[in-house]
C-alpha cells in the first residue's frame, strides 16, 4: 500500500499528502540522492530542460534534479514532519507530531537549505504557508532562524555540517540531541 500521493494543492502547486494515519516518529519514506546525475546552479539554471524548482543540494557545489516524493513536499513554517539527513545526500523523513491521512505533508525548508547557512544564500521568498507561525519571508539560513529552532534543527543535520558550522553552532550553548 502506498503511504502518499503527489497532487495538487489549493495555493502551492504540487504536494505530497498523507494516504493514511502516521504517528509521531514514524518513519515515512528514505530519499538517496547519491545515484543521481549532478549539476552546478549554473547547469541548471541554464537549461530549461532541468526543473530547478526541483533540484536538492548534494555537497561540493553539486544539485541533483530530483522528482522522488520529498521534492513534492512543500514548506511550512510549522511543519508536521522533519528530515533526518545520514549524509548531505541520504536523508530520511519522519512525522513531527501525528498526521491524519489526507494531510499535506510538509517541512521546514530552512532546516534542509544547508548550501544556504551562514549567509551563503542566494535564495528568498514570500513565504505561502499560512501558518500562524508563519515566519512571512522564507530562505535558507539557519542561523537567521530563532534561536530555539536553530538548537530544535542542529539534531537532523549531517556531521559534515556539524562541523562546517562548530563556531556558530557553538554560540547557542548547550545543544539539545547532540
Amino acid at each position: 500500500m502506498k503511504d502518499y500521493i503527489i497532487k495538487k494543492t489549493r495555493d502551492k502547486g504540487l504536494g505530497l499528502f498523507a494516504l493514511r494515519d502516521f504517528k509521531r516518529g514514524e518513519h515515512i519514506f528514505h530519499v538517496d540522492l547519491t545515484k543521481l546525475k549532478k549539476y552546478t546552479v549554473k547547469e541548471i539554471d541554464g537549461n530549461p530542460k532541468l526543473d530547478g524548482d526541483h533540484s536538492d543540494y548534494v555537497g561540493h557545489g553539486k544539485y541533483v534534479v530530483n522528482h522522488s516524493p520529498a521534492s513534492y513536499m512543500n514548506h511550512s513554517c510549522d511543519p508536521n514532519c522533519f528530515v533526518k539527513m545520514k549524509i548531505i545526500a541520504i536523508k530520511d523523513v519522519y512525522a513531527l507530531r501525528d498526521i491524519k491521512k489526507g494531510e499535506e505533508l510538509t517541512h521546514d525548508y530552512t532546516a534542509t537549505s544547508v548550501d544556504q547557512f551562514a549567509g551563503k544564500g542566494f535564495w528568498e521568498e514570500k513565504c505561502k504557508c499560512g501558518s500562524k507561525n508563519c515566519r512571512k519571508i522564507l530562505h535558507g539560513d539557519l542561523f537567521k532562524l530563532p534561536e530555539d529552532l536553530q538548537k530544535e534543527y542542529y539534531r537532523n543535520l549531517p556531521p559534515s555540517i556539524k562541523r562546517k558550522y562548530k563556531k556558530q553552532f557553538a554560540k547557542l550553548g548547550k545543544m539539545r540531541y547532540q
